[in-house]
């Protein structure tokens, strides 16, 4: 007998009645297309079929909402409920039709694998490779054979082959077309396989990934409506199948827009005749077959067993057997299945590279839209420059403002006649001499950094120029904003304001106190000095004038002190106000400079990631 027949099982599987499941998370849509006719004995399971489709909503919903009761093995659970986690954390990151697959195959030990085989270019060899797969050698042929022989993806549509006991053709209540069959290789491995079409016309603008291959879109045909109904149909193992240099050119190009590297779930699968014994093995994803080779074998074989050793040597070199064992490695009850275990893993991976791929993207955003640093390191040269030129000119102008002749006019002893000339004469320095040209170049500073785009970031709140804690601008807003309407700093303009409102007014009010002082007191010993003199006879000119001397001493030696401290005081102030005006310009360009015109960062995607690492953790804890 040959070595490679396949024996019963002592264990009898009954057959899985359950609807076939789908997820609630699927997408569906609907588009209008010419109805074809199927085979017409089978017109009355397509309508009751397009019945199932207008109800798939619904059920799907319910099957969703009960998940919580149903009874998951205890060494399960945990990784039942991460990935229920990693659903609700990273939604946008996680295929919904692969995690309800995967979280299905954990909800009992022994899950039903599913297994599909899509057909590219010439969908007529397809069937016949799912029914060399599945045909037992030691009977003779069935009725599902024929069907497969007879049937036609592209123009009958997907088809999904589940065990039975007994052979059905048009099983009730599925969405997707079914059939049930006595096969020992589903039975043993617990396998549904979807025969369906993958399409090789997909544009450039088309994306294509691993999940073309692992969530095929299958379409339903309506009879009642006249339209095609496409539903996503996630597997565990896909199967591309292609014939000769056109199939595997075909799917070569797929295959690279696609990057596909899990060579474990997707394998590809050519029809080349004259196959010679030692191409017939799967190596990188990739195998040979020679289904007329194969059939050839199988039916020699049920003719006689005496033809064992031809059937052998036939069955074994069309390639057919490897396929058999990848498809169909028995499950162990004790462990996690390894479709199921690999199902998890590759969908972790996939949220993780969704998560990362969309952090870069974000990254990517947030560096075009923020300023180059090269521009911020020009403009910041630029201050650099303005700052020691802005210093300069506030030492030499205010030593130029501060020996001019109108200052010097209001000595102490010129005071008597120019008292009212201070308000102008200090009001006059500030205006010329207290850093306009400084004034003038921080506005044209400030329109370079506006041009720069370093204030047209709605989401950032430009930086605040700092403001000296003594200093208090009677504004009704903050000037010390850099703002869109105002976009320069505007201390310099602002502390001018200041000392010319409250210092300059302040001199003045003392040098007007020093004169009054000063006339008043001489005033009052003259008028002393005539009443001594006046009221005693005894007292001389020179002796009553003594007083008045005394008096005039004292007026004018108190306006001279009063009046230098005075001076002197506003001298070093105006030059105090003017450096710390300068240095908080400074520093607020610098921080419009470097802070910005940048993008926020968008907040990591940690929650997600923890809760990807929490489900890898339970599913090395699965044994």
């Amino acid at each position: 007998m040959p070595p490679k027949l396949r024996s019963p099982l002592s264990k009898q599987v009954g057959p899985f009645t359950e609807a076939v499941f789908f997820c609630p998370s699927c997408s569906i849509w609907r588009c209008s297309t010419p109805l074809r006719t199927a085979h017409s004995r089978y017109r009355n399971f397509n309508l009751r079929r397009a019945r199932s489709a207008s109800t798939f909503v619904h059920q799907s919903a319910a099957a969703h909402a009960v998940n919580i009761t149903r009874n998951i093995p205890e060494r399960f659970q945990e990784l039942y409920s991460a990935l229920n986690s990693v659903h609700d954390t990273a939604s946008n990151h996680v295929n919904s039709s692969r995690l309800q697959l995967a979280l299905r195959g954990l909800e009992t030990t022994r899950p039903v694998i599913r297994v599909a085989v899509l057909a590219l270019g010439n969908t007529a060899t397809a069937p016949r490779l799912v029914r060399l797969l599945l045909a037992d050698p030691l009977s003779p042929k069935q009725q599902w054979e024929d069907y497969l022989e007879a049937h036609r993806v592209d123009r009958s549509g997907s088809l999904l082959i589940k065990y039975g006991e007994q052979t059905d053709l048009a099983v009730e209540n599925s969405l997707v077309p079914t059939i049930s069959i006595p096969s020992r290789v589903l039975k043993a491995a617990n396998l549904e396989i979807l025969l369906s079409h993958l399409s090789t016309n997909a544009g450039s603008d088309a994306q294509i990934t691993s999940n073309t291959f692992l969530v095929p879109t299958i379409a339903i045909q309506s009879t009642s409506t006249g339209t095609h109904t496409f539903v996503r149909y996630p597997v565990h193992k896909s199967i591309v199948y292609g014939t000769g240099i056109d199939g595997l050119l075909a799917y070569t190009k797929l295959a690279e827009r696609a990057n596909i590297t899990d060579t474990d779930s997707i394998c590809a699968t050519f029809d080349f005749e004259l196959l010679g014994q030692g191409s017939a093995q799967r190596r990188n994803g990739v195998s040979c077959v020679d289904p007329n080779r194969a059939e050839a074998a199988l039916n020699m074989f049920r003719e006689s067993a005496q033809n064992a050793t031809e059937y052998e040597r036939g069955w074994s070199g069309s390639g057919v057997q490897p396929l058999i064992d990848w498809v169909s490695a028995p499950p162990d009850d004790a462990a996690l299945d390894p479709s199921i275990k690999k199902l998890v893993g590759s969908l972790l991976d996939g949220v993780e590279e969704s998560i990362s791929a969309e952090e870069n993207k974000k990254i990517l955003v947030q560096q075009a839209r923020n300023v180059p640093e090269e521009v911020r390191l020009d403009l910041d040269r630029t201050v650099t420059t303005w700052a020691e030129r802005a210093h300069t000119e506030l030492r030499d102008s205010l030593n130029d403002g501060f020996a001019s002749k109108p200052w010097r006019d209001l000595a102490w002893w010129k005071l008597f006649w120019h008292v009212d000339d201070v308000g102008m004469v200090t009001s006059r320095i500030l205006r010329t001499k207290w850093l306009p040209e400084a004034e003038k170049e921080v506005i044209w500073i400030g329109g370079k950094i506006h041009q720069a785009g370093l204030l047209n970031n709605n989401t950032y709140t430009t930086a605040k120029i700092q403001e000296s804690p003594d200093i208090r601008v009677p504004h009704t807003e903050d000037s010390s904003s850099v703002s869109p309407e105002k976009p320069w700093p505007s201390q310099i303009a602002d502390i001018r304001g200041r000392l010319t409102t409250s210092s300059v007014p302040s001199l003045h009010a003392v040098a007007q106190n020093l004169v009054f002082f000063s006339l008043s007191t001489t005033s009052l010993s003259a008028a002393l000095s005539a009443l001594v003199y006046i009221s005693t006879s005894s007292a001389s000119v020179y002796e009553a004038g003594t007083i008045a001397t005394i008096g005039l001493f004292i007026s004018l030696r108190r306006q001279q002190k009063g009046w230098d401290a005075a001076r002197s005081l506003w001298e070093c102030e105006v030059r105090e106000e003017g450096r710390r005006a300068l240095k908080d310009t400074e520093e607020g360009l610098r921080t419009v400079i470097h802070e910005g015109g940048r993008v926020p960062e968008a907040a990591p995607e940690t929650e997600a990631r923890q809760q990807v690492s929490k489900a890898r953790q339970a599913l090395s804890y699965v044994k």
